[in-house]
């Protein structure tokens, strides 16, 4: 029989990188994880102290001090320091000693300081009485730890008794003090604010939490409907606190979604997060749920919570349905595919009833203004009729005012002497309700009230899209015939986007790195919404666009791969970092368009899709060309009635 016994499995001091750096990549993540660290341990306080709105220097510290019960020096050796320890299977319970839900249970927290930090100074009273515990770890010596050996732990560099910030003296309590701080730009401290009170759903009177002095409050953001209370599912009832109570096959959640006045410029807010046991278990997303064109746009409205306890129930890892960094449930676990389809048919439902509801009001606004009377007054009441079935179908668009309607309503009243404006109208109210509710929102877009330019637009605008879907069959090349033609018609990839600047040199976005044989460095195009004039201060949305041909010379498949992606992703956060030094930063966002991709790049975008620098969407060309073409087809029909007569 083969010997074996010289064959052992060894770690690495460098896996702290994984477990650490690379897990908890923020600060928010980091001190989330030593929040609940004071959790499991009952305290009743935790004061954070953290440089907030300006710059991290070398001398800079972040500071985590709670009252929780404390550690022994023989607590700290057998259980806080052993990597990988299993409290809720070792110690039998998933219950703290006060009563308290767990929060830990792989024993790898401990290493989430090292995703902010180079230096640990720990501190810790036991409420028993013993000596206080000290130590240092350092990130660096873990990382070039030999496999043969343990980690010896160093002396501490603060000796300064367990305080508050204000400076009271703890009986008991722990004190983590980071040091030697990695990240360099400065966190804005509404939002670190925001994302913090997101990570959790614990009551002031279970925890109180202060950072810099300032209590954590629950999560809040200000919306214009809220479901409930102003709407609920049949069969799903509101609790005292106005939580919706449901259930999941047996499985009991709360939930409330809501929805903004305006457009959600902070990807940290948009969409559903997910909490069990009071702490974030998924950051928020949306169910994997693919909207239609409505749905899409309502997207950037939606906020809300969903609590599930039973997310996190259980010891061991056959039980545990969220990642190892704790803020992602595993959503491809075949167990809570029953939660992933109920949470889709939430927002199916939600984004209904927001659009009716939304509609209902803004139609109501401008029945009682004063200048809906006088733009009907000249008009008769058939025509009376027609004008405000346009307000209907107008009041469907998302992000309308009721001014907004209004002036539309009277540029198409002031144009209505026209004949070709009449007949227009006509053959528009032949069209089916959708189709009639799109002419007219593309109408109101473009500001295009006279028929003449109306019709002469959509029809080169469909020409082009024509010419792009030869383009794609025929496998034309991205340089220079994809991208000549996506430059002069940006619309065809949304209809909203201004042209902003193309083929972006990316050492001028301060982005280094090894060049890949063949490769350029030029960022395709990017985009920006609203204010484009003059560029790019003004610019409050910013899109980088990468293009990838459809097909090769040959009419075979192009699949872009793992490096394409790669290179994509370093080209958006080139310019996340290029913006942020101005005084009003732009949302960036990246889109990046190819017919296929390779196996290995999938497994890339798809966790790319959830990265949380910045918004990563990935298109192929039949859907930019589908998207497009529907948006203007009803419009050519009509157009076609018209030249033939």
């Amino acid at each position: 029989m083969t010997d074996v016994s010289d064959l052992k499995l060894r770690f690495l001091g460098s896996l702290v990188e994984q477990l650490g750096a690379q897990m908890y990549p923020s600060a928010t993540a980091t001190i989330a994880e030593l929040i609940s660290n004071a959790w499991d341990a009952d305290a009743k306080h935790v004061w954070v102290t953290i440089p907030l709105g300006q710059k991290w220097s070398d001398n800079d510290e972040i500071v985590v001090v709670d009252d929780g019960h404390g550690m022994t020096h023989n607590n700290v050796r057998d259980a806080y320091l052993h990597v990988g320890r299993k409290r809720r299977v070792v110690d039998g319970t998933d219950v703290s000693p006060g009563g308290r839900l767990l929060h830990g249970r792989k024993g790898i927290g401990k290493l989430a300081a090292f995703g902010t930090a180079r230096s640990l100074d720990f501190l810790s009273v036991s409420q028993s009485g013993s000596q206080p515990t000290r130590f240092r770890m350092d990130y660096e010596d873990i990382r070039r730890l030999d496999p043969t050996d343990d980690y010896q732990v160093g002396a501490p560099t603060d000796n300064s008794p367990l305080t508050t910030p204000d400076g009271t003296v703890l009986n008991h309590g722990t004190r983590v003090r980071l040091s030697g701080l990695r990240l360099k730009r400065a966190l804005n401290p509404d939002q670190f604010l925001q994302s913090m009170a997101r990570r959790f759903a614990i009551l002031s009177t279970d925890m109180e939490i202060a950072i810099n002095d300032e209590p954590l409050a629950r999560f809040d953001v200000p919306v214009q409907f809220r479901f409930p209370p102003d709407a609920l599912p049949d069969g799903v009832d509101e609790d005292k606190d106005g939580w919706a109570v449901d259930h999941v096959d047996d499985q009991r959640v709360k939930w409330w979604v809501g929805f903004t006045e305006k457009p959600l410029r902070d990807e940290g807010l948009l969409g559903i997060s997910v909490l069990a046991r009071g702490k974030l278990v998924q950051r928020p997303f949306l169910f994997q749920r693919a909207q239609g064109a409505t749905g899409q746009l309502g997207q950037q409205y939606l906020v809300g919570e969903v609590q599930a306890d039973w997310l996190d129930s259980g010891s061991d890892i056959e039980d545990d349905h969220i990642q190892a960094n704790r803020d992602q449930l595993q959503l491809e676990n075949d167990e809570l595919q029953p939660f992933v389809e109920w949470g889709q048919q939430l927002l199916k439902w939600a984004l209904s009833e927001w659009n009716a509801q939304r509609k209902a009001r803004l139609v109501k606004q401008v029945d009682v203004s004063p200048e809906l009377s006088d733009i009907l007054q000249s008009f008769t009441p058939r025509e009376r009729t027609n004008l405000l079935r346009v307000r209907d179908q107008l009041a469907d668009a998302i992000g309308l005012t009721a001014d907004d309607l209004l002036g539309a309503m009277q540029s198409i009243a002031n144009a209505y002497g026209d004949s070709a404006i009449r007949q227009m109208w006509d053959e528009i109210d032949d069209e089916a309700p959708d189709v009639q509710s799109r002419i007219w929102r593309i109408i109101h877009d473009f500001g295009l009230i006279d028929a003449r330019r109306n019709l002469t637009l959509i029809r080169t605008r469909l020409e082009a899209i024509d010419r792009l879907k030869k383009y794609v069959a025929e496998g034309a090349s991205e340089v220079p015939e994809i991208h000549d033609h996506v430059k002069k018609n940006a619309w065809l990839i949304d209809p909203r986007w201004h042209l902003l600047d193309d083929e972006v040199n990316v050492e001028a976005l301060g982005i280094s790195y090894e060049r890949e044989p063949g490769s350029g460095r030029d960022i395709d195009f990017l985009f920006a919404l609203q204010q484009s004039s003059p560029p790019p201060a003004h610019a409050d949305h910013i899109v980088v666009v990468e293009i990838k041909r459809a097909r090769d010379s040959s009419a075979r498949l192009h699949r872009a791969n793992a490096a394409e992606v790669n290179k994509f992703h370093q080209y958006v956060l080139a310019v996340v970092d290029h913006v942020s030094g101005w005084d009003s930063p732009p949302r960036v966002d990246g889109r990046m368009i190819a017919q296929g991709y390779t196996s290995e790049a999938e497994a890339i975008k798809r966790s790319l899709e959830t990265t949380r620098a910045a918004k990563l969407q990935f298109q192929t060309w039949d859907e930019v060309v589908r998207n497009s073409e529907r948006l203007h087809r009803g419009w050519l029909t009509v157009e076609h009635r018209r030249t033939e007569q």
